[in-house]
């Protein structure tokens, strides 16, 4: 059933490297978490499929509400009721399925309303042990959420305040969706008063607007299901919410998700916090989500599209780096990673031009809503913290070793990955000399069975490349320390994954991804605010995750320094994204492993006229791939700098359609 997807130390980043002279069998899902998915919840799922090419126009609405059973040995069984707009009224549906789960979280469920599809996704953790997943890798565009149900709930089990957020498509019509977010107080008796609704519709010209909805009541039966009703409106299309919708409550009361029987919405609620700071939202988030960009609705365009993975936030320093598995209308599935940043108030809350963020359930879930017309809702899990007593991978801490993307980014053959943990090795030791060996001070590494390349370990990482041949849907990592095995950690392959390495100027605050690229001029100086990239310019960026190479080297070995050039397979582009949002494409006259190193990737552009000045992100992108967290200073003659205004920080907007 299960298908493919096509604080420790910092990482030492390119200038550590470079300091001390280093140059830079089938394998399936792990199932062994199956049993950590057991027991009743309640399942809201809305999908949107047989989109049109051009327009992105829904030619089919499908959503599912209802209880979907995990027997703790990979099989379900699901009961409730189907919405499809071929069929065009809710009808009653009953299904059974399979699924897997990691033990990091990873999942993936069999898809209920197709058997032959999977989304794709992960259970958070306990507490609400609530599931987010997307199915990206078909023709579906759509949300699953599903969270635990309660058992002898009441009025009584929705208690105190919680903020929510929703997508929905009315009719199932892309033109006519809408979105937005409110704050709500429970009496504990079946009342949420009065509501303040804040959101957009795009066929009432996607301006935001504050809508005030009165005798909002609520009913919750013995399972923790039940119903939310909102005043009716007289027209439906220029109201934000309207009508009753099917209510489900988590186990533990602080996640709320509803939806119309007969409609395309997800609302989802969370405990709202107190006294919230950046510090609040911090370690590795599972993350899904629906989405359309209707800013050329006017002219019968929509971007229909959806996405699962994580996000990796960073606490007091307010940033993000996420990763998203994200499929649009037209195109398939792409891995794609940024920066972004938070500055969270005391309710747990976020604003900017285009979305608002909101942390809550005591920092274990998160929600992302479109403004304007901008639309979407992101459901945010907190992963489970995760500790080993022996020699021990943290299974949520594998990550690129250059822009430490997150746990569901794709690896690829030749990556610099690390791995963080605890009693990796007894010592901590660089590689001393190419090629780098299997073996450093006792500690191994398995990709899939085959020995990888070490050029660092310590206690708690180690740095390794992954074996060129490497080619199963699944690579699963194993450390030996002196023989003591760890724990196995499975991620997704691709052909691709690229990195940018960045020059840690930060001090190491941030991740190696996060900040001034690792960049050269071509007489390989650095470049900085004082030495900037000029427009013309032929430039040197180094990066891992390129993939395969021409003439094929082996695992380890440094590439030649005669002359003779290794290329990366893969097409590989290069843009630069300015602090307006707008991407100006370079050109790029050789990608491949930098001479005399290994692991190390060198592309050679040329900075594109009309970049507007300052610290402006470089952007790298391959058919697998698109990465936009490192930074490259620069200076225009002819075009001066303008504020910082962009729109991809939260990974939808204006997004390059590949």
């Amino acid at each position: 059933m299960m298908m493919t997807r096509s604080s420790a130390n910092p990482v030492l980043g390119l200038t550590a490297i470079l300091a001390v002279g280093i140059p830079l069998a089938a394998q399936s899902f792990d199932n062994s978490g199956n049993a950590t998915l057991k027991g009743d919840y309640f399942v809201r799922q809305v999908v949107l499929t047989n989109l049109d090419q051009n327009t992105s126009a829904v030619g089919r609405a499908i959503s599912l509400t209802g209880t979907m059973t995990f027997d703790g040995n990979g099989n379900y069984t699901f009961s409730g009721q189907k919405m499809d707009t071929q069929a065009g009224s809710a009808q009653s549906y009953s299904t059974s399925g399979q699924y897997a789960v990691q033990p990091n979280g990873l999942a993936q469920i069999q898809n209920p309303i197709d058997g032959q599809d999977v989304v794709f996704g992960a259970v958070g953790a306990q507490g609400p042990a609530a599931i987010v997943a997307s199915s990206t890798e078909t023709t579906y565009r759509d949300i699953f959420v599903a969270i635990p149900a309660g058992t002898g709930d009441s009025n009584g089990s929705v208690q105190g305040s919680y903020r929510a957020g929703f997508i929905d498509f009315l009719g199932g019509n892309a033109s006519q969706v809408r979105d937005g977010y409110f704050a709500l107080t429970s009496n504990g008796a079946g009342s949420f008063g009065t509501l303040s609704v804040n959101g957009a519709m795009a066929n009432q010209g996607s301006a935001n607007t504050t809508q005030s909805l009165a005798g909002v009541t609520y009913s919750i039966g013995a399972n923790g299901s039940g119903t939310v009703t909102f005043p009716t409106a007289s027209s439906p299309g220029s109201a934000l919410l309207s009508g009753q919708k099917i209510l489900g409550v988590s186990k533990d009361g602080s996640i709320l998700v509803a939806g119309s029987a007969s409609g395309f919405d997800v609302i989802v609620a969370i405990q709202a916090g107190s006294g919230v700071s950046n510090n609040n939202y911090e370690g590795t988030y599972f993350v899904a989500a629906l989405q359309n960009d209707a800013f050329d609705v006017s002219n019968g365009n929509n971007a229909v599209g959806c996405f699962s993975g994580s996000t990796l936030a960073l606490g007091s320093a307010g940033t993000t780096i996420s990763q998203r598995r994200l499929a649009f209308f037209n195109q398939n599935a792409y891995d794609y990673t940024a920066d972004g940043s938070y500055d969270l108030d005391s309710s747990g809350a976020f604003q900017s031009d285009l979305f608002e963020d909101i942390l809550g359930a005591n920092g274990q879930a998160a929600l992302q809503i479109g403004r304007s017309d901008f639309y979407l809702l992101t459901v945010g899990l907190r992963a489970a913290d995760h500790v080993g007593t022996d020699v021990f991978i943290d299974p949520v801490k594998v990550w690129n070793a250059a822009s430490f993307a997150p746990i569901t980014n794709s690896v690829a053959p030749g990556e610099f990955v690390s791995l963080f943990g605890s009693r990796l090795s007894s010592m901590t030791l660089q590689a001393p000399s190419l090629p780098l060996n299997t073996n450093l001070g006792g500690v191994q590494v398995t990709a899939n069975g085959r020995l990888a390349p070490l050029q660092y370990v310590s206690s708690n990482q180690i740095n390794l490349i992954v074996p060129f041949g490497i080619s199963d849907p699944y690579v699963t990592f194993q450390v030996s320390n002196n023989s003591v095995l760890s724990n196995k950690v499975t991620l997704y392959t691709n052909h691709t994954a690229p990195g940018v390495f960045a020059l840690n100027s930060n001090g190491g605050s941030f991740p190696s991804g996060v900040g001034p690229a690792a960049v050269r001029h071509a007489d390989f100086s650095v470049v900085t605010p004082d030495n900037p990239a000029k427009p013309g310019e032929t430039m040197l960026l180094y990066v891992t995750g390129l993939g395969l190479v021409t003439p094929a080297i082996g695992d380890g070995v440094g590439a030649p320094t005669d002359g003779s050039l290794v290329t990366a397979n893969a097409d590989v582009g290069v843009e630069i994204q300015d602090l307006d949002g707008d991407f100006h494409k370079a050109t790029v006259n050789f990608k491949g492993l930098a001479p005399g190193f290994t692991g190390l990737y060198q592309i050679n552009f040329v900075v594109p006229d009309g970049v507007p000045s300052g610290l402006v992100w470089v952007n790298v992108g391959t058919p697998d791939a698109y990465t936009s967290e490192a930074k490259l200073y620069l200076k225009s003659p002819t075009a001066a700098a303008v504020p910082h205004k962009r729109q991809t920080a939260a990974h939808g907007r204006r997004f390059p359609i590949r």
